[in-house]
């Protein structure tokens, strides 16, 4: 496996095939953030993503704290004793490469792909920070409002898919892990 590969291992979360997966991972981030953008473009005073007091302000502290707890629960996942935990999952299982998964491999795969998403998140959100004075130089152009939505699309899309796919998670770690 190459550098590359093994930096871009995580994501490798996205290649699990299970119908209802695809909920969590794409519709539910995608719906919700159109609906926020929605919603509040259309308020009186609406949010501000970059800058003091705004969005990705706000999620830049709570990723800080989540990324921690993503990769403690990798390591109680990867360590947990119960034998339980490697049998293949009940129902019908998640599949990765054709083959079922554990609940152990599954939720390795979850909390590692959270963890990388967690961190990307925070430094594309702090990026976005940084840039925020050449950002705004770009307010005169015609296209700024569509390049605006776009991007305030695609950090809450992944935000969003952060937070669903950590509701799977703990789904699993509170109900499913024991059966």
């Amino acid at each position: 496996m190459s550098v590359f590969g093994k930096i871009l291992s995580p994501l490798r979360y996205l290649k699990i095939k299970h119908g209802e997966k695809r909920v969590f991972d794409y519709i539910l981030p995608i719906l919700c953030s159109l609906l926020f953008i929605i919603v509040n473009s259309n308020l009186e005073h609406p949010m501000r993503f970059l800058g003091n007091s705004s969005i990705v302000n706000l999620v830049n502290g709570i990723l800080q704290i989540l990324s921690g707890f993503y990769i403690a629960s990798l390591a109680a996942v990867a360590t947990f004793s119960r034998p339980e935990i490697d049998q293949v999952m009940s129902g019908t299982p998640p599949k990765l490469g054709g083959k079922n998964l554990t609940r152990r491999l599954f939720l390795t795969h979850l909390f590692g792909y959270l963890a990388f998403m967690s961190i990307f998140l925070y430094f594309l959100g702090g990026l976005a920070q940084l840039s925020l004075p050449n950002i705004t130089s770009l307010i005169n152009s015609d296209y700024y409002i569509y390049f605006k939505l776009l991007l305030s699309f695609i950090y809450l899309t992944f935000l969003f898919n952060i937070i669903f796919v950590t509701l799977l998670g703990l789904f699993f770690l509170i109900d499913r892990i024991h059966n």
